[in-house]
């Protein structure tokens, strides 16, 4: 996927947030899933992470150039 999170787990682990405490706030577990695994998650989703971590879309996803492997 050319979205990532790993902008997102960098900022959890500088800020201590857990995926529990995210679990606690309303995030499903199958979100976190998809999080962990850089796998799309919808806008709305976005803006909830966004608003619990207290922090802007850009401190949780980056863009990475897809490559085509042979």
């Amino acid at each position: 996927m050319p979205i990532s999170f790993a902008p997102m787990r960098e900022y959890m682990k500088k800020h201590n947030i857990s995926y529990y405490y995210l679990g606690n706030q309303g995030i499903e577990s199958a979100t976190l899933q998809r999080i962990r695994h850089d796998e799309p998650i919808t806008t709305v989703t976005l803006g909830k992470l966004c608003k619990i971590m207290k922090c802007a879309p850009e401190d949780l996803i980056c863009y990475q150039e897809e490559t085509d492997e042979e």
